[in-house]
């Protein structure tokens, strides 16, 4: 159960490959044609397993699974595949023009203080200290320049975890 979760920018024909697998087979091919391509470049933004801990923080302390901001920032969006513990969600060009204006309003490093302590400690998999709200702010400080750059390239945006 690794959790570690990350965010990729992909054009229209990878998102169109995409879904035209098959639900067993989408999660492979994912890490074998998008991952395997783009993990460790501009194109992927790695959100290790802080991931978690940010959805709660955008959503002060609630667990939202909407395509509507904030709630798609992180975890939300179109889910492209929830199966066999691995889930794939999708964020189009026009959710990520909402999620860069948003995330400009709205600092993600102040959402994470301001909403870490409402995290409900019994549906967090990691340890609610001040250790772990720094992960938080370490691993989310990237968020908004990742999106912006998903946006002036007129790309999606997919999550992908193994859970």
């Amino acid at each position: 159960m690794s959790r570690l979760a990350v965010l990729f920018k992909i054009d229209d024909q990878e998102l169109e490959n995409l879904k035209k697998q098959k639900k067993d087979d989408m999660y492979e091919y994912m890490l074998e044609n998008i991952e395997n391509k783009y993990l460790r470049t501009d194109r992927a933004y790695e959100l290790n397993k802080a991931w978690e801990g940010i959805h709660f923080c955008i959503n002060e302390g609630f667990w939202i699974e909407t395509e509507h901001i904030p709630d798609n920032i992180i975890f939300g969006g179109e889910f492209l595949l929830d199966h066999n513990n691995y889930v794939i969600t999708l964020k189009k060009p026009s959710d990520i023009k909402l999620i860069v204006e948003y995330l400009k309003e709205n600092n993600i490093q102040d959402i994470i203080k301001k909403n870490f302590n409402k995290i409900p400690e019994n549906d967090y998999s990691l340890p609610k200290d001040e250790e772990n709200l720094q992960f938080l702010l370490e691993w989310g400080e990237e968020i908004l320049d990742f999106y912006k750059g998903a946006m002036e390239e007129n790309f999606n945006v997919i999550f992908t975890v193994d859970i």
